[in-house]
């Protein structure tokens, strides 16, 4: 994190754009055994640093993705440290990744003896990129044809296809929302990664669908809050 200090005076945050909140979603969770959980989903600011975190607990496992970033007016969220962890019947695996934006290169922490990985400087990461496609339709920017993510152990890039308003039915009540897909360049049905964003509700995911072959994942929400004004 010390690499990164220099960049802190580019950065001002804007209560618009980057306002906390906490979030509640039911979640089925499928990894050969089929799992129903609660998921808490927040976003808070620390001095300059914003903390995002998706917590996922079920009765034999839980799950947590957690996201270091800062945020600017001008070019909005970018990621400094990512982690995921799980622990399913016992069993804990992880991965922890730092961004570092003074040589544009990604460091796998939690595989200390591997080479950094040369990024762009529009990556984002798995959690965190929501808020930055929230900022561009909030600010009326165009969207990305392409997003460049943390995928994995890896960096991959999938296409970005923006769909229209839909009418959501979910546990927080009917929610128009706007369906958003993500898409490897060689698609495969076993794969899908798909989400909602609620225009009223400043573009917070509502819903989210992600399958990867014999593993899938899915969001509801059911509850939502802002969290006072950063």
């Amino acid at each position: 994190m010390l690499r990164v200090l220099a960049f802190l005076s580019w950065f001002v945050t804007s209560p618009i754009f980057a306002q906390g909140y906490e979030a509640k979603y039911d979640v089925v969770w499928n990894m050969g055994i089929s799992l129903e959980a609660e998921a808490i989903e927040t976003l808070k600011q620390t001095g300059d640093l914003f903390e995002m975190v998706l917590d996922a607990n079920a009765n034999i496992g839980s799950a947590s993705e957690t996201a270091s970033l800062l945020f600017t007016k001008e070019n909005g969220w970018r990621p400094l440290d990512y982690s995921y962890t799980q622990n399913i019947l016992g069993r804990a695996t992880g991965r922890n990744f730092r961004f570092n934006w003074n040589r544009n290169s990604l460091t796998r922490l939690h595989e200390p003896e591997r080479a950094e990985i040369a990024i762009p400087d529009e990556i984002v990461d798995p959690l965190g990129f929501r808020l930055q496609l929230a900022y561009l339709l909030k600010s009326g920017q165009p969207l990305p044809e392409s997003i460049t993510m943390l995928d994995g152990n890896d960096v991959k890039q999938r296409s970005l296809v923006a769909g229209e308003l839909e009418a959501l039915d979910t546990p927080y009540g009917l929610i128009e929302a706007q369906k958003f897909i993500l898409e490897d360049d060689t698609p495969d049905p076993k794969r899908k990664f798909q989400f909602w964003l609620a225009p009223s509700l400043n573009y917070q995911l509502v819903k989210l669908e992600k399958r990867d072959k014999k593993r899938s994942f899915a969001l509801t929400i059911k509850a939502f809050k802002t969290k006072g004004t950063p």
